[in-house]
């Protein structure tokens, strides 16, 4: 297996009916799993479209955040890469082979699809973009990351290397939590970012709120910073 794709699906099967048949067009040829990771309890038709669409249809283990469908497509990613894209739509299919051929090639430990980069763009509205900026500033800052998107969560990873880690947020702040992690915890890891176009979901709601947002973030900074002076004093 080449390639592992997990999209963490919250109530998204009026999306998944349309993003999936377009995964697999993009990856003919390719060796590669689709593992939707869905609610612990079924709470829409999503595992229905995945047998529809020969995609492996996971439950989440340990509760329903986003954390935790992270947690689980890493643990059954059986890809020698894997590539976590939002089920909403937001990100473009076709990007997958993209973010495959520069980790193919060995220029780099992950590639990011990258809305800041030159060439990238967002469809966010105003308020998402200004969340999403102050995030990113916030990030460069205070881990010295060299990545001008740190948020987005369109990554390919060496599907090793993240089952070798322990994921301890819960909320969207679990994919900077990644990238810190491994900048951090591998001399001379190297971050490729590609632009990409990110568009606003097909259908349904957004899951991000405002307050939890901020809340979750400002604890994650903390939390992240005593592991960053934990790691540099090894």
């Amino acid at each position: 297996m080449t390639v592992s794709v997990v999209l963490p699906a919250y109530r998204e099967a009026e999306n998944l009916r349309e993003i999936l048949p377009r995964i697999h067009d993009a990856l003919n040829g390719l060796s590669y799993e689709v593992l939707v990771i869905d609610t612990m309890e079924p709470m829409d038709e999503t595992e229905t479209i995945c047998k529809a669409n020969d995609a492996v249809y996971v439950k989440r283990q340990g509760g329903n955040d986003y954390g935790d469908a992270i947690r689980t497509g890493f643990a059954q990613a059986c890809g020698e890469y894997t590539v976590v894209m939002d089920a909403d739509g937001s990100h473009d299919p076709a990007d997958i082979l993209r973010l495959y051929e520069i980790m193919k090639a060995g220029e780099c430990d992950l590639v990011i699809g990258s809305r800041y980069c030159r060439g990238g763009s967002t469809d966010n509205s105003f308020i998402l973009r200004m969340m999403s900026w102050m995030l990113n500033v916030a990030y460069r800052v205070l881990f010295g990351l060299k990545v001008k998107d740190v948020s987005d969560s369109f990554r390919m990873y060496t599907t090793s290397q993240i089952k070798a880690l322990t994921l301890e947020c819960e909320n969207f702040d679990v994919v900077e939590e990644i990238l810190i992690k491994l900048v951090i915890s591998r001399s001379g890891y190297v971050v490729k970012e590609v632009p990409i176009s990110f568009k606003k979901r097909s259908a349904g709601e957004s899951k991000r709120d405002l307050v939890r947002f901020i809340r979750s973030y400002l604890q994650t900074v903390f939390r992240l910073m005593k592991i960053k002076h934990r790691a540099k004093r090894m």
